[in-house]
């Protein structure tokens, strides 16, 4: 049962045609005079779309991370689906003007199934070149992302999709804080590729219409509802389709880190089952080949640690050496200079290394444990849970 709330739904709701609740785009204006001559004209329509399930605490700051933009979003759409009765989600965000909110009510596919209900009655009303924004309801997307991205997708008439680089603010507690490390060492690893690595974030990522259209021709939705992560999944089809993406450095998104040690491990698990069903449902082609290399490199990082735990209990009697010093320093230099920018906090972990490496294990733990029981189907009756954050 699909229930519209907020201003322009229910102004939506009354027109015939409008099967979820939203109102028919306004029309491009193409050969219509330009009211002032002076502002540089906007050929792309940007509508974004914002999947909520029982997010009362945050969508109210990423509402306002979008209407904060310098380049103001053409359309905001809240999908609250499946959420609890005394979840406030839908009543927080049609408190805000010129935003819509479309209830679902048993939709199955948690937010890809609210992403696809959304984009089959938005995408026929856009023109090829217009662009939808997917992202979470507890992350809030810098000032600059929509103007940076719109840009990107301007210069480069070849690109399906720009992703944000995601970054952590809150650091209550010490696996909080591991995480801001980790995603600050992963955007200086993506920003040294030029953007050309990665998975289009389903924390925030925008996509030229042309492209969504064509995974939903190909493999009959655009966001699969069956997968443990459709974000990664829409990537790998997006790349079979020959579109072009980029995680480029001036589009930035800060996200509600997972809030402790079990969360984390079950949140990473789902991940690493989603990123090798997806390289199993394409197989071995031209794009999964690095993918599927890359999980040499696993097992040689899990190898190189064994090795390294091994020396060190071996040479335990002699760990404040002289010689073992500069080694040490080398160590943590690396990991204070790969971690600087997410704040003195992150510098004194970066300081602390056996705790990095201890988180290193837990990572590499969940991964472990989610490969084995994607391809063993050990946990086929396993349900998606949300953690806590």
């Amino acid at each position: 049962m699909l229930s519209p709330r907020g201003k322009h739904a229910r102004k939506a709701s009354r027109t015939a045609g409008t099967l979820f609740g939203l109102r028919s785009l306004p029309e491009q204006g193409h050969g219509q005079p330009d009211l002032n001559p002076l502002e540089r004209p906007r050929t792309a329509h940007i509508v974004v779309l914002v999947p909520a399930h029982n997010e009362q605490d945050y969508i109210g700051a990423t509402i306002e991370g979008i209407q904060a933009q310098s380049r103001p979003a053409d359309r905001i759409i809240v999908v609250p689906n499946n959420c609890r009765d005394d979840d406030e989600t839908a009543a927080i965000a049609a408190r805000y003007d010129g935003v819509e909110v479309i209830e679902l009510h048993g939709i199955t596919g948690r937010k890809a199934g609210a992403l696809n209900a959304a984009l089959d009655v938005v995408l026929p009303e856009l023109a090829e070149d217009d662009l939808v924004v997917c992202m979470d309801a507890d992350t809030v997307i810098h000032r600059e992302l929509l103007a940076n991205a719109e840009r990107h997708f301007q210069d480069e008439p070849g690109l399906g999709a720009v992703s944000s680089n995601h970054l952590i603010k809150r650091f209550g507690t010490m696996i909080e804080l591991l995480q801001a490390v980790e995603y600050e060492r992963d955007r200086r690893f993506i920003g040294r590729r030029k953007g050309r690595f990665g998975c289009m974030t389903g924390m925030a990522a925008m996509y030229r219409v042309a492209a969504l259209r064509d995974v939903k021709r190909a493999y009959g939705e655009v966001y699969d509802p069956a997968n443990w992560t459709e974000d990664w999944k829409l990537t790998i089809a997006l790349k079979h389709l020959r579109w072009g993406m980029v995680r480029p450095q001036d589009c930035l998104a800060t996200t509600v880190p997972v809030s402790d040690v079990r969360g984390l491990f079950v949140q990473r698990e789902r991940w690493a089952r989603g990123y090798i069903q997806t390289l199993s449902q394409f197989g071995l082609t031209r794009w999964t080949t690095i993918p599927w290399a890359k999980q040499a490199g696993l097992v040689w990082s899990v190898m190189a640690r064994i090795v390294l735990l091994y020396l060190l209990w071996t040479v335990r009697g002699h760990l404040l050496a002289w010689w073992c010093l500069p080694v040490l320093i080398v160590l943590i230099s690396d990991s204070v200079n790969t971690a600087h920018k997410a704040g003195w906090r992150a510098i004194l972990v970066a300081l602390a290394f056996p705790v990095e490496m201890a988180y290193a294990w837990l990572i590499t733990a969940a991964i472990a444990s989610g490969y084995w029981k994607q391809l063993t189907q050990t946990g086929k009756n396993d349900t998606w849970k949300m953690v806590r954050r």
